[in-house]
């Protein structure tokens, strides 16, 4: 969830309060989606970010590095906000909350029944860790230039491999078994195409299903995220088929476009592996413009978390070396040097640099066009040519340089006449100067197949011959119907099945639908839908809509009078003792006289009371000390500094 969703949630009074407190330029254009918009925009600019920072108290730091570094793109629950605040302080812990959630960094999420969550909205997030990994970089010498010499590894690139088996599927679907895995002959297929080691993927993908491999069920995973395949019926048999339309807007541009946008999801699914893997992946995209190491990313990590009573639980780091940072380098994203942390990382040039540019439409000269009817494409060609011409040859080779072959099969494909003259423009686009023994059996092979034409339609059965009649005489139905079949059937074009349903309710005709004439597809294909759309935030939560305050998560501190952290002060017997119960039930520290002499930051770890006596366990710096409650002078807790007090 980001922070545009976010603002989108919550309520307009909210949001307004939200914008006073923290000096949000909120414009008062009546248009409430576009001030969202140019809000949050605002909210995670670097000047934003770096001016919230400075502007954190100690506990608000704690807690939001919290949150960057190792929540992630996780939600707190309540009851384990609850456990951190055991762990290091609940006035500390809640104080910093609330301070974040006041800023509008932090949101609370509510299940309808009442139970509570916080969140960091995710591009928060990854601005945030950009910022503080920049600053970081700024601040200590990483020992590494910008430059290195002598890669260790060749990979073929992920949008490579995936444009091979798209090609491969786009005219042979992916068949199923009835346990919904792909066949052998599929499998055995995919394993003679893919150049990518079965051993790589065991670790980042669950348990295999049946027989299929970790590599399969991670690439198929992925064809299936991105849109690119879609789950249909024929003749009864479940199968994939490629979406041609999502397959020519993933494939367009440069490789390195490509690459980008196939990262992207790559780096979803690795995210789901654990909460800490996409906060890696954010540091390693702040580092785009230098080479860099793990081992540097995680002490940098470690400086900036010193102090805090999450530091040092990073074992996380370890696991992304061994398991995934391999990934990136064999999906062609990442260059690689060494092994381990210590291995030094650089981006693919142009993977990131390429988001501005726009590579859209046809790139003249991109390739060669032989009189053998090979079609060869240089390696600048655009995906969109490579994806085109796909529909019409068969790809042979994919070096450097990438082979197609024309043949009269590939080319009798092709639907109509249009389609024809597309392919011969395409060529031209590709290379000028086409042979003429191409063009010309181009012609023959196009002139030479039969074509049939394959469309959906729906058959209308009306129940006798006079009711047929009337509506074929009926002008806007008759605009409806395709053909007439026999007496009573009519064939309608599916696109304007709707239409004809609306103006058969107008002449009050009611309609009877045979369960059977529409194919499982449609639900087949939303239920996936609904399944891969669905985040990590609609379990049942929303956004609350309510500003905080640190008496709602510590109603206690109603009970503590602000005289106890504004005064260094002595106290009777028994105020004291409540004083100390206070300080210890909230981990606040205090400062005090014991035997006379004063001490600083001091934290009471037991009260023990016995013959009539109070008898107190305290760490002073560190270290532990039992204290009679009677040898306690002046006292004062160290309150720190309370959200929404002066």
């Amino acid at each position: 969830m980001n922070v545009h969703e976010i603002l989108e949630q919550i309520n307009e009074r909210l949001l307004r309060q939200l914008a006073e407190v923290n000096g949000w330029p909120l414009s008062q254009t009546e248009d409430a989606a576009l001030a969202i918009d140019e809000l949050s925009h605002y909210i995670i600019s670097s000047a934003a970010i770096e001016r919230t920072w400075l502007t954190l108290t100690d506990e608000e730091k704690e807690m939001l590095l919290y949150f960057l570094f190792r929540v992630g793109r996780d939600i707190v629950t309540y009851r384990q906000m609850e456990e951190y605040a055991r762990l290091a302080s609940p006035l500390a812990a809640y104080s910093g909350l609330t301070g974040l959630r006041r800023r509008g960094l932090v949101y609370t999420l509510r299940r309808l029944w009442g139970e509570l969550a916080y969140c960091l909205p995710d591009d928060m997030g990854t601005a945030f860790r950009t910022w503080l990994l920049s600053h970081a970089w700024r601040e200590r010498d990483t020992g590494i230039g910008t430059l290195i010499d002598g890669w260790d590894t060749v990979s073929v690139p992920l949008s490579s491999v995936l444009f091979r088996l798209l090609q491969i599927h786009r005219h042979q679907p992916i068949a199923l078994t009835k346990k919904g895995t792909m066949t052998m002959k599929t499998r055995r297929l995919w394993h003679r195409v893919i150049p990518y080691p079965e051993e790589a993927f065991g670790s980042v993908v669950s348990e295999a299903a049946g027989e299929e491999g970790p590599r399969d069920r991670f690439l198929l995973g992925l064809l299936l995220s991105l849109g690119l395949l879609r789950k249909q019926t024929a003749d009864g048999v479940m199968q994939y088929t490629v979406d041609e339309a999502r397959a020519a807007d993933i494939f367009r541009g440069r490789e390195a476009a490509v690459q980008r946008r196939l990262y992207r999801e790559v780096k979803e699914k690795l995210s789901l592996l654990h909460p800490c893997y996409s906060i890696i992946l954010d540091w390693m995209e702040a580092s785009r413009e230098s080479v860099f190491s793990l081992q540097a990313l995680r002490e940098a990590e470690y400086d900036l978390l010193q102090g805090t009573v999450f530091a040092g639980k990073d074992k996380h780091w370890e696991t992304f070396a061994e398991e995934v940072a391999p990934l990136l380098v064999l999906f062609g994203f990442a260059l690689k040097k060494g092994e381990g942390e210590e291995a030094i990382y650089s981006w693919v040039p142009d993977l990131f640099t390429a988001e501005q540019e726009q590579e859209t439409g046809m790139y003249t000269g991109s390739g060669y066009v032989q009189p053998t009817f090979e079609v060869l494409l240089l390696p600048h060609a655009p995906y969109e040519v490579r994806w085109e011409l796909g529909a019409y040859a068969e790809l042979e080779e994919q070096q450097e340089v990438w082979r197609f072959r024309l043949t009269q099969e590939s080319v009798q494909t092709t639907e109509n006449e249009k389609e024809n003259n597309r392919l011969l423009g395409l060529l031209e686009q590709i290379h000028p100067d086409v042979p003429a023994n191409v063009r010309e059996q181009l012609s023959q092979w196009l002139r030479g197949g039969s074509y049939v034409m394959l469309a959906r339609v729906t058959v209308l059965r009306c129940p006798d011959t006079e009711t047929a009649t009337w509506l074929a005489a009926d002008r806007e139905m008759a605009d409806c119907l395709l053909e007439r079949l026999n007496e009573r059937d009519f064939l309608v074009e599916e696109e304007k099945r709707e239409k004809l349903e609306q103006a058969l309710v107008r002449r009050n005709i009611r309609i009877s639908e045979q369960k059977a004439a529409r194919p499982e597809t449609d639900k087949a294909q939303k239920a996936e839908e609904m399944i891969s759309s669905s985040g990590g935030l609609e379990n049942g939560y929303k956004v609350e809509s309510i500003f905080p305050a640190l008496t709602d998560v510590l109603p206690e501190l109603k009970e503590v009078p602000s005289i106890w952290y504004k005064n260094f002060q002595r106290y009777h017997h028994s105020t004291l003792r409540k004083l100390m119960e206070s300080a210890r039930s909230l981990g606040v520290p205090l400062s005090a006289e014991i035997d006379g002499q004063p001490v600083e930051n001091i934290r009471i770890l037991n009260i023990k009371a016995g013959e009539g006596q109070y008898c107190l366990t305290l760490d002073v710096s560190g270290t532990r000390e039992d204290v009679q409650l009677e040898d306690i002078g002046r006292v004062r807790l160290l309150f720190p500094a309370l959200p929404g007090q002066d």
